[in-house]
Order: C-alpha cells, then structure tokens, then sequence
C-alpha cells in the first residue's frame, strides 16, 4: 500500500510541473494524459464513469463560477477554460481516491442537502468574503454530521491537494483570483476542496463501489 501511494504522490509532484512549465493547454493536456496513462496503471469501468461525469459536471461549475467573476485563467481556450481543464476535476477525484484508499457508506439524504447548496453557492456568490463565510458555514455543518475517520480523510486530503494545485497555478500564472487575496489563492479555496473531498466520500463513492462490486468485481 505504501508503494502504491508513493506512485500517487510521484503522479502528483509530475502533474504540478507540468501545470506550471508545459507551455501551451495543448501542451498541457497531452502530457497530462500521458502521465495518468503510465501512473494510474488499470481503471474500473466505474472509475471510467466516475472520471468523465467529473469532468461534465465540475466543467459546467467552472463556467458559472468564471462567469461571476470569482476566479479567471490568462490564456482561456473555451467557455472561459484551457482545453486541460476540461479533465482536471476528473483526476483530482480520481487520484484522491487512489491515495486515501477507503470505503464509503451508504447514501444519506442529508448529503443530496448539502451539495445542492454547494453547487448553488459557487454558482450565485460573487463577493470573496460572503463566499467563505457562507460555504465555511457548509462544511462546518457537513463535517458536524459527517465526521468519520474516512470524511476527515478525504476532505483533509483534498484541502491539501488542492493548496497544492491553486498555489501552483497562481504562482505561475495559469489563473489568477480578484481582489490581491494574501498569497494570490483566497481562503475560500480550503471550504472547496474540503467540502469537496467531503461529498466526494459521500456522495460519489457510493455508486462508485456499488457497482464495481456489480460489474467489475476484481476491480
């Protein structure tokens, strides 16, 4: 196992380079692709599904939200995104799930709550502040119903995950946020990718395990 995870973090440090030194989203997007191809090894016909509705989902987010202003990239190719972004959603779950390595429980209705007003957080809330402050007040809340070992796990590791990736795509100038925010990434991105990592372990792996164990029982 961890053999296994030190690959994932060798996957992630090559993933970061290539963000901040690959010229070009083409450029961007075919190494990337040749890296997850090489360090993912084999993927469940639900991981297949999982990645691609990610990528249709957190690509439809990332438009509303570059259409409130609330983050923007320098060199957009459609819909306000590079051509890689359309994909990265669907690694950063993937990769979270090969690192963390944990099972998931049975779906609340709670949990349908609570992305729901993610979702319309992200889509509707263009002040900095009042965005924190209101999506802090979601995790809090999720986290006070949700808080096995496994939800800290997963949403501790997207929070760090995703200071990784927002830090390095400022800092070389892949996307940028309004308002000079300390260090250019604002606070706000902890409650996204925690809130993230959290309904990810709720939500998403769920389905993801049932039907491996339905269809792809080795995987």
């Amino acid at each position: 196992m961890a053999k296994a995870r030190s690959i994932y973090i060798v996957q992630l440090i090559l993933v970061l380079l290539v963000l901040a030194l690959v010229p070009t989203s083409i450029g961007k997007l075919a190494v990337f692709v040749m890296v997850w191809a090489v360090t993912f090894g084999r993927w469940s016909k639900a991981e297949i599904g999982m990645f691609v509705v990610a990528c249709v989902f957190f690509s439809v987010m990332n438009a509303m939200s570059l259409k409130q202003g609330i983050f923007a990239f320098r060199e957009p190719d459609l819909l306000g995104m590079p051509w890689y972004e359309f994909l990265m959603w669907g690694f950063y779950l993937l990769h979270t799930r090969r690192v963390v390595d944990g099972g998931a429980p049975s779906p609340d209705w709670r949990v349908f709550l609570l992305a729901v007003a993610y979702s319309l957080a992200f889509a509707t809330i263009q002040d900095q502040t009042i965005l924190f402050v209101v999506t802090a007040v979601l995790l809090g809340a999720g986290l006070a119903v949700f808080h096995d070992p496994l939800d800290l796990s997963y949403a501790g590791y997207m929070v760090l995950l995703g200071a990784a990736v927002e830090y390095t795509g400022v800092w070389s100038g892949q996307w940028f946020y309004p308002g000079d925010p300390l260090g250019g990434v604002p606070p706000w991105f902890i409650t996204l990718w925690g809130g993230v990592g959290l309904l990810f372990r709720r939500l998403v792996l769920p389905f993801v395990i049932r039907f491996e164990n339905v269809s792809d029982p080795a995987a």
